[in-house]
């Protein structure tokens, strides 16, 4: 039902192929653009049981995408400024903490930090309002849905370890950490669970979750949103 509806959509089919080289991810979409005859979704294998899910929730981003009129659609990308400021505060965390690293791996580390937050804010808001769409649409994948976000919510709070505290710039560690504990306190309040926003009142990062949470239920669901989402987000953490 999901892909006839990106079919629909989009006037294209999705291709679905299994892909072992995903690393952390589940599954993955590439957008058909140009000549291309077809939308692609790779998932991981070990996705098992949760795959149906995993599939339909890329696909929710493309259907989106399109429920936007084409001349205010958008990407995230990384600015002059922004790759100009993440070379200062990683170079002068690096200094705090005494750690001398080669130019090259220091490169590394800054596309890291900030294509990894980009990603995170285009991703964890906007997967918040498909993740509710799954939720209300398709109830009979929620078995699916739940095992695939537990293993999220797990992923998620590796980040609150020393080691990346120790090699991530005080303002990536709370931008990151912020946004996972919205992502926590979204599914604690969806299935009442408070054990899972623990951590990040622990951690002290509660209070960063809660307002962006706030944000999500106060700016409108719709795809027209999107953006006003994102940005809102981005300016909280």
């Amino acid at each position: 039902d999901v892909l006839k509806s990106v079919e629909e959509a989009t006037g294209r089919p999705v291709i679905v192929q299994p892909n072992d080289s995903l690393g952390t991810l589940l599954a993955k979409i590439t957008i058909a653009r140009g000549s291309a005859p077809a939308h692609v979704v790779a998932y991981k294998p070990s996705a098992g049981a949760s795959a149906d899910f995993v599939i339909c929730f890329q696909c929710g981003f493309l259907l989106r995408m399109f429920q936007i009129p084409q001349p205010d659609r958008f990407a995230l990308a990384g600015s002059v400024r922004g790759r100009q400021e993440i070379e200062k505060v990683l170079a002068d965390h690096l200094k705090k903490q005494g750690m001398s690293l080669n130019k090259q791996v220091q490169a590394g580390l800054q596309e890291q930090f900030l294509g990894g937050i980009l990603q995170q804010l285009r991703s964890m808001p906007i997967g918040l309002r498909v993740d509710a769409w799954i939720r209300q649409t398709y109830p009979s994948l929620e078995e699916q849905q739940k095992k695939a976000i537990i293993q999220q919510l797990n992923d998620n709070a590796m980040s609150l370890g020393p080691q990346v505290r120790q090699i991530a710039p005080a303002s990536v560690f709370r931008a990151n950490v912020g946004m996972n504990a919205a992502f926590a306190l979204f599914w604690s309040r969806t299935w009442s669970d408070p054990l899972l926003a623990v951590p990040y009142k622990a951690s002290g990062h509660f209070t960063t979750g809660e307002e962006l949470l706030r944000k999500w239920d106060e700016i409108p669901s719709d795809p027209a949103n999107d953006r006003k989402l994102i940005e809102s987000w981005a300016s909280h953490v």
